[in-house]
């Protein structure tokens, strides 16, 4: 019996709700509750439809698929790094495991022994981490995109099942000489980009995607650095990936005046042209492997026999700046000079020492 637009009740008293799907068939659906509930039902399903969202339910739905529909959806709209992340993610761990069971099939004891078997591979918790994410996400996108209704497996994982992201290995960070010891063991440009690192705290892709036009070093008191690119593992110059992380950071006097000098002895050096840019003028990103080699070449032939420390050999160039930032915060700290992850105004003290005692310029 008709109640109202889009609502009947059965002879047993039961709602039921009347609605098209996306493809114009009629459909209905049993309510669990009364009147108010039926209302809110049908409202919903109009409001999903309006939207575009799947409004059939698809219980025989299968991880692969919808898999698959994610990938090609949403996750198109991402950046390209994180395309690739999640890309892995599914077709090395997720696929072989899932790909051809039902979505509803897939319990939280699934997902904990996903979990532990990834930990006993000797994958990282953040890896583990990543994979547990994308579970969440595709059974999201399946929920609003694809039609079903479960419930997603990762919210019924208990605390101790979950990744631990805490109790990952800590990276080292830069104690008495090693900094000082790396920079001066480097060899251009990778000297210089261990130097504005190590005092500016920019990231890697950062320093790369730097232009001589964003380096002010005309007024060596005031010199300053305009951090809003970075480049891609393609060499490709690209914006930052939030607003907040373009900036304008102050240098102290003496990493103006090294900059200075690179910029005389570099073959690009107009404004457009990359700071720290290889021989064909693109920038020395596709080079970052070679950098550890180089360290190692340049610590041997150094006239005073200054080595890179042990634990420096085995960090990768990703590690080791960010092991810069950290060392660069803690001085800072010490010597009571604002962080230049804080974007300082300016560096000096215990830091400008360490770095004049690594390039052996006059303090």
């Amino acid at each position: 019996m008709r109640v109202e637009r889009a609502i009947y009740r059965r002879s047993t008293g039961v709602f039921e709700v009347c609605f098209k799907d996306e493809s114009g068939r009629l459909r209905w659906r049993t309510v669990d509750g009364g009147i108010l509930a039926a209302r809110k039902l049908r409202d919903d399903l109009a409001a999903r439809r309006a939207r575009g969202e799947s409004v059939a339910s698809n219980p025989k739905l299968r991880f692969g698929e919808a898999a698959d529909r994610w990938l090609n959806g949403p996750v198109l709209d991402l950046r390209e790094t994180t395309q690739v992340k999640y890309r892995s993610i599914v077709n090395g761990h997720l696929r072989p495991r899932f790909d051809a069971r039902r979505l509803d099939a897939i319990a939280a004891d699934d997902v904990a022994r996903l979990v532990r078997e990834l930990r006993a591979d000797g994958k990282s918790e953040a890896t583990i981490a990543v994979a547990v994410a994308v579970i969440g996400r595709i059974y999201k996108f399946a929920a609003r995109r694809l039609g079903w209704n479960g419930t997603i497996p990762t919210t019924l994982m208990l605390a101790s099942e979950r990744p631990k992201i805490s109790q990952a290995k800590r990276r080292p960070i830069f104690i008495g000489e090693q900094l000082e010891q790396t920079i001066a063991a480097a060899h251009e440009p990778f000297r210089t980009l261990f130097a504005v690192a190590a005092l500016t705290g920019a990231r890697v892709s950062e320093l790369c995607g730097l232009t001589w036009g964003e380096v002010r070093i005309d007024d060596l008191e005031e010199a300053e650095i305009e951090f809003g690119w970075q480049v891609d593992r393609h060499g490709n110059r690209r914006p930052p990936k939030t607003d907040g992380s373009a900036r304008t950071v102050a240098i102290p006097r003496e990493l103006a005046v090294v900059l200075g000098r690179h910029k005389l002895a570099a073959r690009y050096c107009a404004p457009a042209d990359f700071v720290l840019a290889a021989r064909t003028g693109r920038p020395c990103n596709s080079g970052m492997s070679h950098v550890l080699s180089d360290t190692r070449r340049g610590g041997r032939r150094t006239q005073r026999d200054i080595q890179p420390p042990r634990s420096f050999m085995s960090w990768t160039p990703t590690a080791d700046l960010s092991k810069f930032r950290a060392e660069c915060c803690l001085r800072c700290t010490r010597s009571g000079t604002p962080s230049p992850l804080a974007h300082c105004s300016r560096v000096k003290a215990s830091t400008r020492w360490h770095f004049c005692s690594a390039t052996g310029m006059a303090r």
